[in-house]
């Protein structure tokens, strides 16, 4: 009995939270929402593209008349995209109250009917009839775990990609993630799917055997058969996005930072602090900050001073001071793992911005870092950078380019930084949830890095599988 009345109250409330989600308000809501506090809104949108904006938001709100929950994701997905901002997005709000909702959104997706065992004893029989590409592979967050497999009949150079392991909440087992065409090599991805189940079609490259990328989510590698290894120089400690340091030779040490959310500060200074004389005894230190999609910069202070040799400028940023940004994100001072001056910073900057509220306040204005000593060693730093660095970890190389010891190496990032420091807000029905930048780099309109990206000084060719061994031997 409690069973049926569970299983009633659940279908209740899902139909419940879907009579009260009706797209077309919520995408009414959205917009308002963006023109009051985007901070890039008015650079957006001017006189020279507003009947373009316009026309293009009228055509979506007429498609949004009966959409359904994932329709509607696409919809508002679509219009987020004219910004070009990856600050700029919109999901479903995952609270624990909506899982049964979003689970129902996402129940009827196209699937396949194998699951891990059954696909392994297919590999395991057709092992000398394999395409290079069938078999299971793991996305580099250990998120997504894929069977990737030929369909059969005439559509023989058709791929398809689903789901072995993932959340349990938007992606269950069977589910397909991605479609490619081709075969022995030569590929074309036709469909990926991202968290949200949104269509996209990113490029897609194989980086080596038992490794392919797909632009803007990063790398994939091959679990079974066969296994594509993933190169990361320090040792694990812990997890993907922990903070690892390592000494390499006499000469060399090298620290990877993966992450830079808040969470991860005190583990990075920690390393720091403990292996503070062996980075000061070597020549070379070696920053690994790929795929490091930002955070805080202030994950980055304690490098500065070991890779400074003069004075490093910075422009700052304006604040789009409303009441919904300063509620929604500079009010929300009480972080993990900060000190309690950080803390009483926050605050204040917030209080500031109260005083201030109803336009643009130069929160953060431009200046420039100096430190007392120049130490001797290190004498060269090497950084790694990638199309996934990001946001903060863009700010830090702002920084760090000035330095004269420092050589950036691999290829551009990701570009995502004139605007920053995203505030998300839950939209009317509490399902979905909207994210923006809430503050404007005072570097525009004259220095633009967004949807351009920081350069290498040197260039890793594509061919190079490790990425580190590469810049230590040169």
């Amino acid at each position: 009995m409690r069973f049926f009345l569970l299983f009633f109250l659940v279908a209740l409330s899902v139909k419940v939270v879907a009579r009260q989600c009706g797209c077309q308000d919520n995408f009414r809501h959205m917009i308002d929402k963006m023109k009051q506090n985007y901070a890039g809104f008015n650079d957006k949108v001017t006189d020279q593209n507003r009947r373009q904006y316009e026309q293009f938001t009228d055509s979506l709100l007429k498609q949004t008349r009966g959409a359904d929950v994932p329709a509607c994701l696409q919809l508002m997905s679509a219009w987020m995209d004219f910004f070009r901002d990856g600050h700029v997005s919109v999901a479903l709000n995952e609270d624990s109250a909506n899982h049964a909702f979003i689970r129902s959104v996402y129940h009827n997706t196209e699937r396949v009917t194998l699951n891990q065992a059954q696909f392994r004893s297919y590999l395991d029989s057709s092992k000398q009839q394999l395409d290079p590409l069938e078999g299971i592979w793991e996305d580099e967050s250990g998120l997504y775990l894929i069977g990737i497999t030929h369909e059969k009949g005439k559509h023989a150079d058709r791929l398809t990609g689903f789901v072995l392991r993932a959340d349990s909440l938007f992606w269950m087992p069977g589910q397909i993630k991605m479609k490619l065409d081709g075969k022995a090599g030569k590929y074309r991805l036709t469909a990926y799917y991202n968290r949200m189940h949104i269509l996209s079609i990113p490029e897609f490259n194989i980086v080596r055997d038992g490794v392919f990328s797909i632009a803007g989510y990063g790398n994939w590698y091959k679990q079974y058969p066969g296994r594509g290894k993933k190169i990361i120089a320090p040792e694990a400690s812990g997890g993907a996005y922990h903070p690892t340091f390592k000494i390499l030779d006499d000469n060399t040490c090298l620290i990877a930072i993966p992450n830079a959310q808040l969470t991860y500060k005190g583990e990075i200074d920690s390393l720091l602090t403990r292996y503070d004389a062996a980075i000061k005894q070597r020549k070379h230190l070696i920053i690994d900050v790929r795929d490091n999609g930002g955070g805080s910069v202030l994950c980055f202070e304690k490098l500065l001073p070991l890779i400074y040799t003069g004075p490093m400028i910075t422009k700052g940023y304006s604040v789009l001071a409303t009441e919904d940004n300063i509620k929604g994100y500079y009010a929300m001072y009480d972080f993990p793992n900060i000190s309690d001056s950080m803390k009483s910073v926050f605050k204040k900057e917030a209080e500031v911005l109260w005083a201030h509220r109803g336009g643009m306040y130069n929160l953060w204005p431009g200046d420039t870092t100096r430190f007392d000593t120049i130490f001797p060693y290190p004498k060269r730093v090497s950084i790694l950078i990638n199309g996934a660095c990001a946001s903060s970890t863009e700010l830090f190389l702002i920084k760090a380019r000035q330095s004269s010891k420092v050589t950036m190496y691999g290829t551009a990032t990701l570009g995502v930084v004139d605007y920053a420091d995203a505030a998300t807000f839950k939209l009317p029905c509490g399902i979905y949830k909207v994210r923006f930048s809430t503050s404007r780099t005072n570097r525009l309109p004259d220095e633009k890095i967004d949807n351009i990206g920081i350069q290498p000084n040197v260039k890793i060719p594509a061919q190079v599988p490790d990425w580190v061994e590469y810049v230590r031997s040169l």
